[in-house]
C-alpha cells in the first residue's frame, strides 16, 4: 500500500490530525538546526506578547517610577549632605564614604540616561573640595 492509498482511506480529522504532527515535527527539527530560525521561540514569543502586553506596559510604568524614584533620592541625599557640611555639621567617615559613592552612582547614571544634573554638579564638587580639605588636615 502506498501513501496515496492511505491518505486516500483517512478522514479528514485525521489528515488535519497528522497535517499538525507533521508541522510540529518539522518546526522542531528546524528549532534544532543550526540555521537561527528558531519558529518555537518566535511562535511562543508573540502568544507571550499577545498574552502579557498590559502587565509589560506596567512593569514598564513601574520601572520608570522606580527610577525616578531612585534618582531623586540620590539627589536629596546629596544636596542635604551638602546643606548640613555648610552648616557645619560633622559627618562619620561611614557617612562620608556612602555619600562620595552615591555621587559617583548618581553621576554614572546621569551620563548613561542623559540626564542633566546642574545643583547636585556644584554640591557634589563642594562635597569633593571639602573630603580633601578635611582628609589633609586629618578631621575624617
Amino acid at each position: 500500500m502506498n501513501l496515496m492509498e492511505v491518505t486516500q482511506k483517512l478522514t479528514a480529522g485525521e489528515l488535519a490530525g497528522w497535517a499538525v504532527v507533521l508541522i510540529i515535527l518539522l518546526f522542531s527539527l528546524i528549532q534544532i538546526s543550526p540555521l537561527r530560525l528558531n519558529p518555537w521561540d518566535n511562535i511562543l514569543g508573540w502568544v507571550g506578547q499577545k498574552v502579557n502586553g498590559d502587565m509589560q506596559a506596567q512593569l514598564k510604568e513601574l520601572k520608570k517610577h522606580v527610577q525616578d524614584m531612585w534618582v531623586a533620592s540620590h539627589r536629596q541625599t546629596v544636596l542635604m549632605f551638602a546643606r548640613e557640611a555648610r552648616a557645619g555639621v560633622e559627618h562619620s567617615s561611614d557617612e562620608w564614604t556612602n555619600v562620595l559613592n552615591m555621587i559617583a552612582e548618581y553621576e554614572a547614571f546621569c551620563q548613561g540616561h542623559t540626564i542633566t544634573n546642574g545643583i547636585v554638579k556644584a554640591d557634589s564638587e563642594y562635597i569633593r573640595n571639602l573630603y580633601q580639605e578635611l582628609s589633609r588636615e586629618h578631621r575624617i
